[in-house]
């Protein structure tokens, strides 16, 4: 009998073998190309990919076309196929509107006048609104809830300089926004979800907080000097030093100061900028990296971070193995800008200093010690587009 000539048909490729070749693919947007082969395809792979290897970070950033910026769309740059991806985002396009990126598949964004803020999964669209941000009359201690129906007349004139997720909500219902304030009646405030509201920090009030991250299941916090808090957030919310700054930055004055939770353990960097004589740009030149001994709570300069990856910037701090995510140099600091953007920020610029906001990013090697461009991403150069808005953000997609 004679054996059939007629290849089989794609659609006929058995599920198992299927998962296994799906185990190889490394780029986010390929896996999506293989589930469109065909409806079996599409039917037997998962939306969101089974192995965690396609969960790479990617830039979202606006969408330009003739160096004019979209006002329904963003783009996400993909570090492993070097390309720029439209997607139709008017959440997070617009002035009065500003967003945080996380390692968790979700962005923080807050809204017009400060004090709405939601989560927003730019994959799938899905959005999940967060009580008001309002604060107490005088009476009212920190440490209570913030409750909408109770003190929306006591709207406070504030700034956030950044939000921080703390896990994927849509694997957790226990996850938690943190935001730091740069004016306000305290430094740091927060939401657990299930709670009615924000609740307030007591003893951040006058600190300037550069950066909180969540590390071993704890909140931790570092200020413009470098000093590093524990926060507890249980039923008397307040933060305790734990460690002051390296005596290697004591004398030095780093332009920003970020906590990363790490492979390599607990670490503080610091980012230093400068002026590039003869433009309007503030360019980062060089980062430091410090590791804190938690039990001993003292501090070790590290001149290289091995196989890690960091990620700062307009986002939760995080880290990563280069090892595992192809595309990513290791022993490397990603990074984007993050001078805040706001209504009011941008008229100041216009009319004072005509700072460029938005155009501070690259990858800065600790072996060497020097910057590059993130390579094959090209951006309008001013003139042409003095603000990138919403800024550069770095996000890991959670489909």
């Amino acid at each position: 009998m004679k054996k059939s000539t007629i290849p089989p048909r794609w659609s006929e490729l058995l599920p198992d073998l299927l998962n296994l070749i799906a185990t190889y693919i490394f780029n986010y947007a390929d896996y999506v190309r293989v589930r469109a082969v065909c409806p079996s395809w599409r039917s037997t792979l998962p939306p969101k990919p089974c192995h965690p290897l396609t969960q790479h970070p990617w830039l979202l950033l606006p969408y330009f076309n003739d160096n004019t910026i979209s006002e329904s769309h963003c783009g996400f740059f993909n570090l492993l196929d070097e390309k720029v991806y439209k997607l139709e985002l008017p959440e997070i396009v617009g002035m009065g509107k500003r967003c945080w990126g996380s390692p968790h598949g979700w962005l923080i964004i807050m809204h017009e006048k400060g004090t709405l803020f939601s989560l927003l999964n730019p994959l799938t669209r899905e959005l999940k609104e967060l009580p008001l941000l309002v604060f107490p009359s005088d009476s009212l201690e920190n440490g209570d809830i913030l409750r909408t129906e109770d003190y929306i007349s006591h709207v406070f004139d504030f700034d956030i300089v950044k939000a921080v997720l703390s896990a994927n909500p849509s694997e957790s219902t226990d996850f938690i926004v943190m935001v730091i304030m740069k004016v306000g009646p305290c430094g740091l405030a927060f939401f657990r979800f299930g709670t009615e509201g924000w609740i307030l920090i007591k003893g951040t009030e006058g600190i300037g907080f550069h950066d909180v991250v969540c590390f071993d299941g704890q909140f931790y916090a570092v200020d413009d000097h470098a000093n590093v808090y524990i926060c507890d957030l249980g039923s008397s919310p307040n933060i305790l030093q734990v460690a002051g700054p390296p005596k290697s930055v004591e004398d030095d004055e780093p332009e920003h100061n970020y906590l990363v939770e790490s492979a390599r353990g607990f670490l503080l960097v610091h980012r230093y900028r400068e002026h590039i004589h003869g433009t309007s740009l503030n360019l980062s030149y060089y980062f430091t990296v410090h590791k804190l001994d938690l039990s001993k709570l003292n501090w070790c300069e590290l001149e290289d971070i091995g196989d890690q990856v960091l990620f700062l910037g307009t986002n939760g701090s995080f880290s990563l193995s280069a090892r595992d995510h192809p595309g990513c140099e290791e022993n490397s600091i990603y990074y984007t800008d993050d001078k805040r953007f706001t209504n009011r920020s941008l008229g100041e610029s216009k009319s004072r200093n005509g700072c460029i906001k938005g155009h501070d990013l690259g990858v800065f090697h600790l072996e060497g010690g020097n910057v590059e461009p993130l390579s094959g991403l090209s951006v309008p150069k001013p003139p042409h587009v003095k603000y990138m808005f919403p800024p550069p953000v770095w996000i890991t997609l959670s489909p």
